[in-house]
């Protein structure tokens, strides 16, 4: 005697979005992980002219870029010792303390490198100083 299959009647009925609310948290934390942060040096300030046009235009400052490595130091990408960096940064220390500083740091670079220049900063009191870690 051969039996009748049932065929599966599908029954108009609530949809279940917990498994789809589950779904769209779960890309959220996906997004959120895996986005990466703003460059810092996106941040940097921007001089803009001013709005009255009759007074002289102020000649932004030049920015001196340090980068710590793991074998030394460059200034303005010349490579110099700390003892160079001390001598060159005095120099213009003394015409000009509002000097702006970008202190570049190597991803392999040792951390007392960073400190010895930011202790040189401070001692040559330099103010507008900006450290960014490069990779």
């Amino acid at each position: 005697m051969a039996r009748k299959r049932k065929k599966n009647e599908m029954q108009a009925g609530e949809l279940n979005l917990t498994a789809m609310i589950d779904v769209a948290f779960q890309l959220l934390n996906f997004f959120v992980i895996t986005s990466h942060p703003m460059a810092v040096a996106t941040n940097l300030d921007v001089f803009r002219p001013s709005p009255d046009q009759t007074s002289q235009p102020t000649k932004p400052p030049t920015v001196l870029r340090i980068m710590v490595l793991n074998g030394g130091f460059t200034l303005n990408d010349q490579p110099v010792t700390l003892a160079m960096l001390k001598d060159k940064l005095g120099f213009v220390t003394a015409n000009d303390q509002t000097q702006s500083v970008l202190i570049l740091c190597a991803s392999d670079s040792r951390h007392g490198s960073l400190v010895e220049v930011l202790d040189l900063c401070n001692r040559l009191k330099l103010k507008n100083l900006s450290v960014i870690s490069s990779s």
